[in-house]
């Protein structure tokens, strides 16, 4: 089961939004995208029966037509999808210029700064990359502007390494 509710530093999320209205508008396109049910991400209320399951938007869960091993694998799926726990990334996409590209560098899940270079250095190393990288800070705000800024635009590239 998947909930909007408001931040608390002692509970791990999974992603954040600024407001609760845009992690509910969220969880609906994730509840359609993975065929989640709205009853159970408490975005529906009802005592009988499930709507979304009637015009086959939900498998049952909510119903028990569906078990929750299988519920659970696509809820699994959305989670593996939104973190990069021990992901090692780069993002690549615009820069300040036309002539520019930009960097974020994610090393076991955790960002260790950007960088800008001219596209005349194609950078194909990861170890170039490190070298010109200007160090930041890694914390939950920083993880959360990555991922909204990862779901909402389309980047130029994410290499994996």
């Amino acid at each position: 089961m998947l909930k909007v509710q408001k931040a608390d530093g002692r509970k791990k999320e999974i992603t954040s939004f600024t407001s609760v209205q845009e992690g509910k508008n969220s969880l609906f396109k994730i509840t359609e995208k993975y065929k989640l049910c709205q009853k159970l991400n408490d975005l529906y209320e009802t005592k009988n029966g499930c709507f979304q399951y009637k015009i086959k938007e939900c498998n049952g869960a909510c119903l028990g037509k569906e078990t929750p091993a299988l519920y659970n694998e696509r809820v699994s799926e959305f989670i593996e999808e939104m973190k990069f726990e021990n992901d090692n990334m780069v993002i690549v996409d615009r820069g300040r210029t036309i002539d520019e590209r930009s960097a974020v560098l994610i090393e076991n899940g955790i960002y260790k700064g950007y960088c800008f270079y001219d596209l005349n250095y194609q950078v194909n190393n990861i170890e170039i990359l490190k070298n010109i990288i200007i160090p930041m800070q890694n914390n939950r705000d920083t993880r959360t502007i990555i991922q909204v800024y990862l779901r909402k635009n389309k980047v130029f590239r994410i290499i994996k390494f």
